[in-house]
């Protein structure tokens, strides 16, 4: 295990975290199936200007996941809300990706004192798509709405999310991790074919990921007009459809908001494009009372 690890208890439960730089604290906050090494190319970039936090989550690795327990967006925001009060972090810049996007917006919408700015990358804002996604009225809600997102929300659903749940409640880990993928990627993509970082990472936080449903939540649509800092949405041009659909709802609610759609990016834009991923968190960060708009990156 990484020696520079450190654990902070909150809300009962372990989290990990990696502390570099100096300066206002920036928080990085995983997605599912992630943990603080998600972000090995991008926050030593930040280092000199920001004291950086890479995180683990609650269960992540190198914690561990225990069957019935809760690691909804709820109790997660919380966490996050505890760790920035008790280390004097606020306000904070947090930047999320996919579920942990969604526990940084959260996190700006219930705690507004404690951010300072959010930088999420393909957040799987539920609201945005509906509140119980088993229901086949809201389904077709969304079909009627926007059809290119109803298509590309079902096969999610029912190629990734579904599937996957349904392995780990069975305790199946690697059928979990092919369904995972498949979904995630629209087929492009299997464990055995992601980047090691990735794939080491799918490995150690699959079991996780049975108590992080992002449905799971009391959340509205509408809460995101509450968010009163600045806030970069970002989209990979090549990841499902449904995940931009979610960033065009949310420039749209949130009062100071920013999208940008990077080419050549799946889900994993930090990844996948880690340069242009740096620059445009430079330019956030210095876009502070410059009216945003809505661009794609070529």
């Amino acid at each position: 295990m990484d020696q520079q690890l450190q654990r902070f208890a909150a809300n009962g439960a372990a989290m990990h975290y990696r502390q570099s730089g100096k300066g206002p604290a920036m928080i990085f906050i995983p997605g599912s199936i992630s943990d603080y090494r998600t972000w090995t190319s991008v926050s030593p970039h930040f280092e000199k200007d920001f004291s950086c936090f890479v995180l683990s989550r609650r269960f992540q690795f190198p914690g561990s996941y225990a069957k019935n327990t809760d690691s909804g967006v709820g109790i997660n925001t919380e966490d996050i809300a505890q760790f920035i009060r008790e280390k004097g972090l606020g306000p904070a810049i947090l930047v999320g990706h996919s579920f942990g996007a969604f526990i940084a917006l959260n996190v700006a919408i219930q705690h507004p004192e404690l951010v300072k700015g959010v930088v999420a990358e393909e957040p799987i804002f539920a609201p945005a798509l509906a509140s119980n996604p088993k229901n086949p009225l809201e389904l077709l809600g969304l079909l009627i709405k926007n059809f290119k997102a109803g298509k590309s929300f079902a096969r999610l659903g029912m190629k990734g999310i579904d599937p996957t749940f349904k392995s780990l409640a069975k305790g199946d880990t690697k059928s979990a991790q092919q369904s995972f993928i498949d979904g995630i990627t629209e087929g492009k993509k299997t464990p055995e074919t992601l980047d090691e970082l990735t794939r080491v990472q799918l490995r150690d936080n699959i079991a996780a990921l049975e108590g992080e449903d992002p449905f799971n939540n009391q959340i509205r649509m509408a809460d995101a007009k509450r968010i009163a800092c600045k806030v970069l949405l970002i989209s990979g041009a090549e990841s499902p459809y449904v995940f931009r659909y979610i960033n065009e709802q949310l420039v749209r609610t949130i009062p100071h908001a920013h999208h940008i759609v990077v080419e050549k990016a799946s889900h994993w834009i930090h990844i996948d494009q880690s340069e242009a991923y740096k620059r445009e968190l430079d330019a956030f960060i210095k876009k502070v009372g410059i009216s945003f708009r809505e661009e794609i990156l070529v």
